[in-house]
């Protein structure tokens, strides 16, 4: 879209689905296979082709057949290791890591972040490669401030897949530890995610400990599972939420961490991947995989964002919201699209 809107190039989308409700005017063939790519004139007299990669996708194995003199640019978006992952899940990311290496058919390669990067580097890919980072749209404005300055009730948001490797499960029992150690209390969390590329059996777990919170503390507890909420859904709960709990581990670059920062919302997350890297030195980072220290320090933070100190005319809150916003619009769609269109610019010349 970026590079069509230039009036520059002439831009088609080839994919296995499409989204109308993104973008309803930007030419595109829904393929049923590569043999629809490899057949379309478009493609075969392309002078650039960039391909996304972030999971094994049959269109990927087109990388290595583009024409003789087009240029081929890669945007990776990096693999969840197979070890954070059901047994099920291996084969694919077998599968995927394979293919990751027709990256080195390429002439450049776009990354999310520094970690990804580094994947590519150890991977033994020697394909030119920049760091590149997603855009990050956010409502204009900052939230000035929280129902909780109101009524008492710290809300927390988590927002991603409801697989292992994100830690829902853990994020609830941190909960359960933050109302057993402060008595009067109340929390409400609010859990969002896929459903569809979720896990089933975690999904129904989350549900069935959500409602033993509400049984045990009873109105001192409040929780919900929006399932495939929408953006505008999301973006309304973030800015409702005092803090942003992920207990994640792994990310290859966690836009719903910049979301929740220009919402005025603490982090809470493990110290792992690029979890340092995108909060900018605003979360509180845990060890990985420390679920004691986790609970610790979600409680903490509860009992910050609860003080008076917190929340006071030109307070902290005012402070953070500020600065938070500050640094989220380095992110912005204006941003990335200028860095982005120079660089293709500068691959294919202008």
């Amino acid at each position: 879209m970026w590079l069509r809107d230039t009036g520059r190039f002439d831009v088609k989308l080839f994919c296995f689905d499409y989204d109308r409700d993104i973008d309803p005017i930007i030419p595109h063939l829904v393929v049923r296979g590569v043999h629809e790519v490899i057949s379309d004139s478009h493609f075969q007299d392309s002078d650039l082709v960039v391909f996304h990669f972030g999971v094994y996708s049959a269109l990927f194995n087109l990388l290595p057949i583009v024409r003789r003199g087009a240029k081929r640019v890669v945007v990776f978006h990096n693999l969840t290791p197979a070890e954070l992952l059901p047994p099920k899940s291996r084969p694919l990311i077998e599968r995927s890591l394979r293919q990751m290496h027709n990256i080195e058919f390429a002439h450049h390669a776009f990354c999310d972040s520094v970690l990804n990067r580094d994947v590519l580097a150890s991977a033994g890919i020697a394909t030119p490669a920049q760091v590149l980072p997603l855009a990050v749209c956010v409502p204009p404005g900052m939230v000035e401030s929280k129902p909780s300055h109101a009524d008492g009730q710290v809300r927390i948001a988590f927002v991603g897949r409801l697989v292992q490797s994100k830690g829902p499960l853990e994020l609830l029992a941190a909960t359960r530890h933050a109302l057993e150690a402060d008595l009067l209390g109340r929390i409400r969390l609010d859990l969002i995610g896929n459903l569809h590329f979720s896990c089933a059996d975690l999904i129904e777990q989350v549900r069935q400990e959500l409602n033993a919170l509400g049984r045990q503390f009873g109105l001192r507890f409040q929780g919900g599972l929006h399932g495939n909420a929408s953006d505008a859904d999301k973006l309304a709960l973030l800015a409702k939420a005092d803090i942003f709990a992920l207990p994640t581990r792994h990310e290859g670059f966690c836009v719903p961490a910049l979301e929740a920062l220009a919402a005025g919302c603490r982090v809470v997350t493990y110290n792992n991947s690029n979890m340092p890297a995108i909060t900018g030195g605003f979360a509180e980072l845990v060890p990985n995989g420390d679920v004691r220290a986790f609970s610790r320090t979600l409680a903490a933070t509860i009992g910050e964002v609860r003080a008076q100190a917190w929340f006071e005319p030109a307070g902290s809150y005012e402070r953070y919201v500020a600065a938070t916003r500050t640094y989220v619009e380095t992110y912005s769609p204006d941003a990335t699209r200028q860095r982005f269109v120079k660089a293709v610019e500068r691959i294919v010349g202008r």
